[in-house]
């Protein structure tokens, strides 16, 4: 069980929010690892290995089965390197004891009113899509890729999601830049019940997407209301609302 814990967290992909964090200083990590920085992170991948040190913010040692804080919202991981940049330790910071000023990533920012930029793309079955076509349809977007956790973690969700409006106007589209061959592998182990659309790199930059995953909802005048960025645990209810709100 242990092994295959480790298999899933030995690649592993965090998408954050810009945030300014209060300095914390933790003596028991050993004093030849650096602190990456917010920075940092967000321009490299995290490589876990099963030897690395975890520790809770009170500095006592975890079992690498206490891995699984990384998805618990509760709980804000701090990266440690050595001199080479290998990830070394990690310490596991309680959120509630340790609270972060959150500055709004600017990929959230809207104007009221603003119309979702028109593209074209063409989905898994080969059949095209024009957003300026899907006018008088509620749109739902779901910017991902397939090694991307916080976007696999949120799918189960989006599913429901899509299945409670399945006999509606609504439109579910998928949109990631890995190939169709790619995707295709993907969902031989993985449901995502979205249409999926593969090779959209033109749609990604069109609306400047850099942060996965990205979840926003388009109404039927063809401009956006809801802008959601990273993962968030009660993203099923958050997309609920929204949808509901324009039907």
């Amino acid at each position: 069980m242990l092994m295959k814990f480790l298999k899933y967290i030995a690649f592993l992909t965090i998408a954050l929010q810009m945030q300014i964090v209060v300095s914390q200083t933790y003596d028991f990590v050993p004093s030849d690892l650096i602190q990456i920085s917010e920075e940092q992170l967000n321009n490299m991948t995290i490589n876990i290995r099963p030897d690395i040190m975890l520790f809770n913010d009170k500095g006592d040692r975890l079992s690498m089965d206490q891995m699984s804080l990384m998805a618990n919202p509760e709980f804000r991981p701090i990266f440690y390197a050595n001199t080479n940049g290998k990830i070394r330790a990690v310490v596991f910071e309680n959120k509630i004891d340790h609270p972060i000023v959150i500055e709004r990533n600017p990929e959230e920012v809207f104007a009221d009113g603003e119309y979702a930029m028109d593209f074209i793309a063409r989905d898994m079955r080969g059949e095209n899509f024009k957003l300026s076509e899907l006018r008088g349809k509620v749109v739902v977007l779901n910017f991902w890729f397939i090694k991307c956790s916080p976007c696999v973690m949120e799918m189960p969700d989006l599913n429901e999601v899509v299945s409670m409006y399945a006999p509606q106007d609504v439109v579910f589209l998928g949109i990631t830049f890995d190939s169709q061959e790619l995707v295709e592998q993907f969902l031989q182990t993985k449901a995502f019940n979205y249409t999926i659309i593969p090779d959209a790199n033109d749609a990604i930059s069109i609306y400047g997407v850099q942060s996965f995953p990205t979840n926003m909802v388009i109404n039927q005048q063809g401009q956006i209301v809801l802008k959601e960025i990273g993962y968030r645990t009660n993203m099923k209810d958050v997309l609920v609302a929204a949808i509901n709100k324009l039907l």
